[in-house]
């Protein structure tokens, strides 16, 4: 397990929102909670050039200014992302914040505390060598893709049809982890990966060299953190402490800080079923 600063440490005066969920949610208050993580080369959640026992993005950032609301402290667990709901549910963390998505087959397993839209995009090797603009171009090509993930599920459905359309199919090279898939893209071993829109700028500025931002694929995704469906205590205080950190500006900070754009803010909601 890695450690991390107390989320009631350096940081701007508590607004009024804040002070009145301190005490609306009183057993928060010095809670210490293990927050599974699977960090990759991204602004959602990547580990700490400067010290690699940390992580760091936006999900951090906001969870570090929901525990100063609220008054808990965190640690980090690094998990492979496949790993990270079966961890959930066995106890052995509280929190997922993995740039994941909310979907409504994950929803089935866990709750999620709802805070940004997730706009999907392709990252293809610098230079689109295989000319890849759209889904449809992708039969015959190799894909780097992370196993549990709506991107696995997306190209495996146009692979199918690729091959119904007497085409080949796409060639998966399937990892544990967004990190392992975005290196066999750089090293050339894959012609593309699917990410969230903003994760994909976020690569393609960090290293030009190996990567570009290929085409933009519409979809209703959200990013969310997740949480146990039995710990609504967590659940509901997360979300209380968040819409208060959209209110007061805090959320649309971060949004900014990490390259994401202004019109994936959504207001923080709790998805269940």
């Amino acid at each position: 397990m890695l450690g991390a600063p107390s989320a009631r440490a350096q940081g701007a005066p508590l607004g009024a929102g804040c002070e009145a969920l301190s005490s609306k949610y009183p057993s928060l208050k010095g809670r210490a909670i293990v927050v599974g993580v699977s960090p990759a080369p991204a602004n959602y959640s990547t580990t700490d050039p400067n010290d690699p026992a940390n992580v760091i993005g936006i999900e951090p950032d906001i969870l570090k200014a929901a525990g100063r609301c609220l008054g808990f402290t965190f640690s980090y667990s690094k998990l492979d992302f496949a790993g990270l709901i079966p961890a959930l549910q066995a106890g052995r963390i509280q929190v997922i914040a993995a740039g994941m998505y909310a979907s409504d087959e994950r929803t089935k397993q866990v709750d999620f505390v709802q805070y940004m839209k997730a706009g999907e995009a392709s990252l293809v090797r610098a230079g689109n060598p295989r000319s890849l603009r759209s889904l449809t171009d992708v039969c015959g090509v190799t894909a780097a893709e992370i196993v549990g993930t709506v991107e696995n599920e997306m190209l495996g459905q146009q692979s199918e049809t690729c091959k119904r359309d007497g085409k080949p199919p796409v060639t998966a090279l399937q990892f544990q982890s967004n990190d392992r898939a975005y290196s066999a893209l750089a090293q050339g071993r894959a012609d593309i990966l699917l990410t969230d829109a903003g994760v994909a700028s976020y690569l393609a500025k960090m290293t030009p060299d190996k990567v570009e931002v290929g085409f933009a694929i519409p979809t209703a995704f959200v990013f969310g953190f997740a949480i146990s469906k039995k710990d609504d205590t967590l659940r509901d205080g997360l979300a209380a402490s968040l819409m208060a950190l959209h209110t007061d500006g805090t959320l649309a900070a971060l949004v900014k800080k990490w390259g994401f754009a202004d019109a994936q803010m959504v207001e923080p909601s709790v998805k269940t079923q």
